[in-house]
């Protein structure tokens, strides 16, 4: 999971994204050169589904960004569901939900799951490595 920031505000939140890594250089291309948006790398990382066993393996609180993942399928060709699966900082998901979904309003999209985990930083996720080697 890549955190980084479009540019604007440096401070905004609403400038503030979180891209799985195997589709960030794509998605940074596009922002770039389709968009004209300059993209920012904060940190690379982990997302972590928010489950009672994950919730109390070692992490501070302070340690964890709230981000909420989206699963949802779009109308594709042929009457083929595409798969969709997006995360967004929790204190703007329900904004960043509107958008999204603004964006299909022709063929609307089919939401089938919000989960809520967190973005570990990569300090955080290294330390309990580290604790659970030595273990």
């Amino acid at each position: 999971m890549v955190r980084c920031r479009l540019d604007g505000p440096f401070d905004a939140v609403e400038g503030l994204r979180y891209i799985p890594l195997a589709e960030f250089e794509l998605w940074r291309y596009l922002m770039e050169t389709r968009h004209g948006r300059h993209v920012a790398i904060e940190e690379v990382s982990i997302w972590v589904p928010e489950e009672s066993g994950t919730w109390n393996s070692g992490f501070a609180a302070e340690e964890l960004q709230p981000v909420v993942r989206l699963r949802l399928e779009r109308p594709g060709p042929h009457g083929v569901a595409i798969p969709m699966e997006r995360f967004f900082p929790a204190e703007t998901y329900p904004q960043a939900q509107e958008a999204l979904l603004a964006h299909f309003e022709e063929e609307p999209c089919r939401v089938l799951a919000a989960t809520p985990g967190y973005f570990v930083p990569l300090r955080a996720s290294d330390r309990r490595e580290r604790r659970i080697h030595s273990a």
